[in-house]
């Protein structure tokens, strides 16, 4: 198994097969850098390292190349790769701002109707941080239609490229951290947020909190297994949340714990069942969270304490095939 794994020091290729006792760093690239996000198409490999920009890999991450610099030192957070056509990639950015190239990279172009909308949005900063995209998601079956959420700030909907957007905030907590869009009923969104997961049934008019405590955690992944493609014996899409019982400031230090659970639901997030994780013992917060796709109901967590756990989601044993690296912030199978 290739995994790659993007962390706050770097993207480290591990090379590990099952029953082994560990992986192996297999190679480096990006030391000294945070690399956020992972995302993959058939064609390429997709990092987002915000000190530096936006890279590709057309050869599975042996090589790296830049495609879209740090912007006027704005600095990218948030990629998505349209699912209708994956040469078309949205790259949303820190102060909040939203791009898009439409070939596969080889140019971009700002879309100036999300930066007029931050001029008269609340968006706020926190800490060290400024606000900005957090999560971008393309509707399966408009190409037309996107959602961004800012980290803080709230929720946006475009329904015609780019051109305007609208606020979709009734009944959301602001603190985004993922939107997902269910690839079978594209009306129905999901929003993972630091004040639990909530669910709207209409495009983002309306959302409710869930009922259970799912809607009272702090949310840190929230994920479609197999993006969609595996649905539950009801026909419904099958989903993966990681949460934890407090913020990322109570995660540090000698003491700190996260209390990390992870949650699947069998009916599109209806109901929610904990899964035991057998072999997990970690502090830190489970932070991103993949697909085997060489084994069915198999995965892999990272969690911000630096360990990386394989196993399997119902009736498994967590195996711990990497540990001491630095906060892992994503995890790709390839």
């Amino acid at each position: 198994m290739r995994i790659l794994v993007g962390t706050d020091d770097g993207l480290h290729v591990i090379r590990w097969i099952e029953g082994e006792r560990s992986g192996r760093t297999a190679e480096k690239h990006f030391e000294g850098r945070q690399v956020y996000r992972l995302a993959a198409t058939d064609r390429r490999i997709w990092a987002v390292v915000p000190e530096e920009g936006l890279f590709y890999s057309g050869d599975g991450g042996g090589s790296w190349e830049r495609v879209l610099d740090r912007l006027d030192g704005a600095q990218v957070r948030a990629l998505a790769v349209s699912p209708s056509d994956p040469s078309v990639v949205y790259a949303g950015t820190e102060p909040p701002g939203l791009y898009v190239t439409r070939d596969d990279g080889q140019s971009w172009e700002e879309i100036p109707a999300f930066r007029e909308l931050g001029a008269r949005e609340s968006w706020r900063d926190y800490g060290k941080r400024s606000a900005h995209v957090e999560t971008i998601a393309c509707d399966p079956n408009d190409p037309r239609r996107l959602y961004v959420g800012v980290e803080i700030g709230g929720a946006y909907r475009t329904d015609d490229g780019g051109q305007s957007f609208t606020g979709i905030n009734e009944g959301i907590f602001d603190d985004i951290h993922e939107i997902e869009v269910d690839p079978w009923d594209p009306s129905r969104l999901y929003a993972a947020t630091g004040g639990g997961l909530h669910i709207s049934r209409d495009r983002g008019l309306h959302w409710r909190r869930h009922e259970t405590e799912i809607g009272e955690l702090y949310c840190t992944r929230f994920d479609l297994i197999s993006r969609g493609v595996e649905v539950s014996s009801s026909g419904q899409s099958r989903l993966v949340l990681a949460t934890a019982d407090n913020t990322p400031s109570q995660w540090s230090g000698r003491k700190g714990d996260a209390k990390a659970r992870l949650w699947l639901s069998p009916d599109a997030g209806e109901s929610w069942t904990p899964l035991h994780l057998s072999g997990v013992r970690d502090a830190g917060a489970i932070m991103d969270v993949a697909d085997d796709p060489a084994t069915e109901g198999a995965g892999l967590i990272g969690t911000s304490s630096g360990n990386l756990y394989f196993g399997r989601a119902v009736g498994g044993k967590w195996t711990r095939i990497m540990f001491g690296m630095p906060f892992i912030r994503s995890i790709l199978v390839t």
